[in-house]
């Protein structure tokens, strides 16, 4: 079995949703800290101009708090902000159309969460891929592990999947697989090409042709025994 693990973001770029497809057993670390500066809680995504933000409001300050215990800011309209920015952005491309309505379903649940709405996301994107990688949260594991080490402790897999410049803890008892991420450039919608937006930009421009390049964008590089 191979095993990658990551904390889960928020309709997730190419480079994560690459990863997925490329192990069989992608846990959604639920059990790690929120950090202000990573995709936890936001997206990109694709227009006229270029690359732009969506992001999810927060409730208080939670750096460094368990992403499984950040709450969100309901007192907004962000989720019906959001599906409009979709809309406005993709609408026009080939394979909206074909997408939007589990995507809009999405957007009409009430989220108070941020790791249940962000697991849903990846969850949901990677259905829309037609992967069938097995996906965990690691809030659901026995013992709640809250560590990559203790995560592969507790799963034990055959090769755990890891970014090419990504260290790893030395107690880490599982063979480690080191990949590399070469980002496709593909038509968008507008003019250019903004890399580092959510997947989805790629699967509604391209329907079910997506999964090639984005199965081609993940490469094997070395093997490391522990």
């Amino acid at each position: 079995m191979t095993l990658a693990i990551r904390p889960p973001t928020y309709f997730p770029p190419l480079y994560d949703t690459a990863l997925l497809a490329h192990v069989d057993h992608f846990v959604l670390a639920d059990t790690f800290r929120f950090r202000q500066e990573s995709f936890q809680n936001r997206s990109n995504l694709r227009n006229a101009p270029g690359a732009h933000e969506i992001t999810i409001p927060l409730f208080g300050k939670p750096e460094g708090a368990l992403l499984q215990t950040v709450e969100i800011e309901t007192k907004g309209r962000w989720q019906e902000k959001h599906w409009r920015s979709f809309l406005y952005d993709y609408r026009t491309t080939m394979y909206f159309e074909y997408y939007q309505d589990p995507l809009h379903a999405f957007y009409e649940q009430s989220w108070t969460m941020l790791a249940d709405c962000t697991c849903r996301s990846v969850e949901l994107q990677a259905e829309l891929f037609g992967l069938h990688t097995k996906l965990t949260r690691a809030s659901t594991l026995e013992g709640t592990p809250d560590s990559l080490s203790a995560i592969v402790e507790t799963l034990k897999p055959e090769t755990l999947v890891v970014p090419l410049q990504e260290s790893l803890p030395s107690d880490v008892a599982s063979r480690v697989q080191r990949v590399e991420f070469d980002h496709p450039t593909y038509h968008q919608n507008f003019d250019g090409f903004e890399p580092g937006v959510t997947a989805l930009d790629l699967l509604f421009n391209y329907g079910p042709e997506a999964r090639r390049p984005l199965m081609d964008a993940v490469t094997r590089c070395q093997e490391e025994s522990p």
